[in-house]
């Protein structure tokens, strides 16, 4: 993984005011409107630990058990909401969209592929946690 890519990226688009993460759901629910109701009517919060996790998935990327571990319980905390396997790939979809919006110009296809790769990487990991259909069936 291109983690010197991940990291200035994320330094260009990134800001303190979840600016990123704010317009990442405005695009998300624009292109998937039936997420919509997964969520609270606020999503400023929800805004909030989503660039906590972004911030911390980067600063372990060098520690696959902190990631299995943690991912998967997210995963699993997510699946207990309703979020399954289709939505992953709309969230890196729109998460990306974000990114190169508020990249403009010094985003770059590098930028892209990075950020691809990591999000896929995430979702994998996250969707280990869901139930299998035996743990459903029970």
């Amino acid at each position: 993984m291109d983690t010197e890519t991940l990291m200035s990226s994320l330094s260009l688009v990134d800001d303190d005011e979840d600016g990123l993460t704010l317009r990442f759901y405005e695009i998300l629910f624009e292109r998937y409107p039936a997420v919509r109701p997964l969520f609270s009517r606020d999503v400023r919060p929800q805004a909030a630990m989503l660039r906590q996790a972004i911030v911390a998935v980067l600063e372990h990327l060098d520690d696959s058990a902190w990631l299995g571990t943690n991912l998967a319980a997210l995963g699993a905390k997510h699946a207990g909401y309703g979020v399954t396997e289709p939505m992953y790939a709309a969230v890196g979809e729109c998460m990306i969209a974000a990114m190169q919006e508020r990249g403009g110009q010094e985003w770059t296809l590098a930028m892209t592929d990075a950020w691809t790769e990591a999000l896929t990487a995430v979702s994998q990991l996250m969707l280990a946690g869901h139930p299998s259909e035996e743990e459903l069936a029970s």
